[in-house]
């Protein structure tokens, strides 16, 4: 099946499960169904969540540059700067 083409750096929304509306950024592709997801806050970089990627939207045609050492602190400030907010009453 084709999905929507994800790349790394891409901020991404979960369509399903009990993350449903929260965004991510796409720090991985894993092959042509998964993807390793982060926001910094509940899915940390040493805790990313592996999510199908029919479960996914692109919601934003914003990229983050994933080279060099980053920190959980990076992935909420990216976020937070293009307007996604992933607190408790999403």
């Amino acid at each position: 099946m084709m999905y929507e083409p994800l790349e790394e750096g891409e901020i991404v929304r979960s369509r399903a499960g009990r993350d449903r509306g929260r965004a991510f950024v796409v720090i991985k592709v894993l092959d042509a169904e998964y993807v390793l997801l982060v926001d910094g806050r509940l899915r940390t970089l040493e805790r990313p969540k592996k999510k199908k990627r029919k479960h996914l939207l692109k919601a934003s045609e914003a990229r983050m540059e994933l080279n060099g050492r980053l920190l959980d602190a990076d992935f909420r400030k990216f976020l937070r700067a293009e307007g996604f907010q992933n607190d408790r009453t999403e």
